[in-house]
């Protein structure tokens, strides 16, 4: 049952969160675990042996349909039949029914009659879905953000050349565990920029595979990295204090839950990976992990209403980098100055013209100007996703169910101060 009941038409279905597996990806240099079978061979017997799986006795059935047991998988013995059952179904994410009463029988003859039945039985002997984490954990490979190269000599557009590079540096201090994760806008706003310091310390810095973060650590290295991003535009830095408290207020959230779902691997669209792999996935069927806050919601809403939508289109790097600034220099602010909006208005206009260009550049006039509409259509729903997030955080911090980074909480409290949804 969720905990809260979003007051937008988000569909916030409960999801499970778990670790992403891609078995299509190359291992990186550091990479431990080699798959050539030359690399494997060269182990010891004994490390070779350790590496399979546990054994059961001889003669020992399966608890789940009374086959042989080939050894203990997912914390019970197991032929490997309900072993690769289990894991599909799990990675999978399927779902299934039964057309009888819920109780058909599950032996080595009936195993394959239900799926249902036989999936509820694999739970009822003790088939641990958690172990499947484990198991991912020992495939994962080096922090990557898997999207395809573009090619931008074509362009000579200065603007976009400097966007692509703030991208690489974003993605540089997402995984950096020198990068700041600030405590409040403040303090943000008191120190220079990361984006214009040196990169060496933070590739030098990089989070280790071993470390698993949960989703309020990435909210709040999400929404830093984000106010750092904010804080290396130039039109930005000439603002005022209170102008610039404002424009993070005002805009951060939406850039924050647009750059979960644009940086999820490309080829996904029903869930949402973070840097470190974990993930929320919008379907119910096996829940490993749920966030005992009640924000799964919020992050399925990002899936629904953002995530698949950009996939439907194939929104580009250069895309998303220009609607993600339009966003944030958004004059519709109300408690900015007059000179700040303006200066605003101004550079809005410079990214809506680059972004004209370039999708008559690589479209034509006529297509070129409908993937101009769909893509700034794209805006309200990730503004409305951002404020279920806002709100969906506030109930939390005021049911006492969880006590949310401060940073996050400031900029939730304040939104209704200097905007407007």
């Amino acid at each position: 049952m969720a905990l809260f009941e979003p007051t937008v038409s988000m569909n916030p279905s409960i999801a499970f969160c778990a670790y992403a597996d891609d078995p299509a990806e190359e291992p990186s240099e550091n990479a431990v675990v080699m798959r050539s079978r030359s690399s494997s061979n060269a182990l010891p017997v004994k490390e070779r042996k350790e590496m399979g799986p546990k054994r059961c006795k001889s003669g020992e059935l399966c608890v789940v349909c009374g086959d042989n047991a080939s050894g203990v998988h997912y914390g019970v013995s197991s032929c490997n039949g309900c072993k690769t059952f289990f894991r599909r179904v799990v990675l999978e994410n399927r779902t299934y029914s039964c057309k009888a009463d819920g109780n058909c029988p599950v032996d080595k003859r009936m195993r394959c009659g239900c799926r249902h039945c036989r999936y509820k039985k694999c739970i009822s002997v003790g088939m641990d879905r958690t172990e499947l984490n484990l198991e991912r954990r020992r495939k994962r490979k080096s922090f990557h953000f898997e999207k395809m190269e573009e090619s931008t000599e074509t362009l000579h557009d200065p603007l976009i050349e400097e966007l692509l590079a703030k991208e690489d540096r974003f993605l540089l201090m997402l995984t950096s565990t020198v990068a700041p994760i600030h405590s409040s806008i403040a303090e943000a706003l008191s120190l220079p920029s990361t984006f214009n310091q040196s990169i060496r310390t933070h590739q030098m810095c990089q989070m280790h595979q071993e470390k698993q973060m949960n989703f309020s650590y990435w909210r709040a290295k999400i929404l830093s990295t984000t106010i750092e991003w904010i804080k290396s535009f130039l039109v930005f830095q000439e603002l005022s204090q209170e102008d610039k408290q404002a424009l993070i207020v005002h805009s951060s959230f939406s850039n924050m839950v647009f750059s979960e779902a644009f940086h999820t691997p490309d080829k996904f669209s029903d869930r949402i990976i973070y840097p470190d792999s974990l993930c929320v996935f919008r379907n119910l069927a096996a829940n490993i992990q749920k966030e005992r806050s009640g924000l799964i919601p919020t992050i399925v809403a990002v899936i629904n209403q953002i995530l698949a939508p950009i996939r439907r289109m194939k929104m580009t790097t250069i895309e998303y980098l220009l609607l993600q600034t339009i966003i944030l220099f958004d004059p519709e602010c109300l408690t900015l100055s007059k000179t700040a909006i303006v200066a605003v208005r101004d550079y809005r206009s410079d990214l809506l013209q680059s972004l004209t260009r370039y999708l008559v550049n690589q479209y034509g006039i006529p297509e070129g100007t409908y993937r101009f509409s769909t893509i700034l259509l794209r805006i309200p729903n990730i503004n409305k996703v951002a404020a279920f997030k806002r709100e969906t955080l506030l109930r939390a911090e005021s049911l006492k169910i969880m006590k949310p980074h401060p940073l996050t909480m400031e900029v939730s409290k304040k939104y209704g101060e200097v905007s407007f949804f």
